[in-house]
């Protein structure tokens, strides 16, 4: 079961959102004044909640921030590492995405308490591998920049 936290001011919209977490049967859902930062999992939290923008130092990819359209502090809150911002006005099916995508890229549990990458994260200053090379198979050249005969594909 993957945790998820909601620390919303809006109890409606909050409700909404975990009715959505919770239809699938793989989220754990708390409803909470103040996030719990020792539970693993995601953490929806209000923008204007983030007094302090150390909270979301030690992980910023597992929170999903509600922010205003106006907000000032929608570049701060991009400066301090979080990546899924969700605005006021959004459907609770636009936050739903945010938190998925907000999952995918926290470090998976492995046994023994360790801890695997994300799906598709590479170690900082790594780039992903090179594409691999493909030959290209079969029959005469017809063209010399791309080595296809336009015949042989009834173009």
């Amino acid at each position: 079961m993957k945790t998820i936290q909601l620390a919303l001011q809006n109890p409606e919209y909050a409700q909404s959102l975990q009715n959505l977490l919770l239809r699938d049967g793989s989220h754990r859902v708390y409803v909470v004044d103040q996030p719990d930062l020792r539970l693993d999992g995601v953490v929806v939290i209000d923008g204007k909640r983030i007094d302090n923008f150390s909270i979301l130092d030690p992980e910023p990819e597992r929170f999903v921030v509600i922010a205003s359209k106006s907000s000032d502090g929608l570049a701060r809150i991009w400066d301090a590492g979080v990546r899924h911002v969700v605005f006021e006005g959004d459907s609770p099916s636009t936050a739903h995405l945010a938190i998925i995508a907000a999952e995918m890229r926290l470090p998976r549990a492995m046994p023994g308490g360790a801890r695997a990458p994300a799906a598709g994260s590479f170690s900082k200053g790594h780039h992903s591998p090179p594409d691999p090379i493909l030959p290209v198979l079969g029959g005469e050249s017809g063209c010399g920049r791309c080595r296809f005969s336009k015949d042989n594909y009834g173009f």
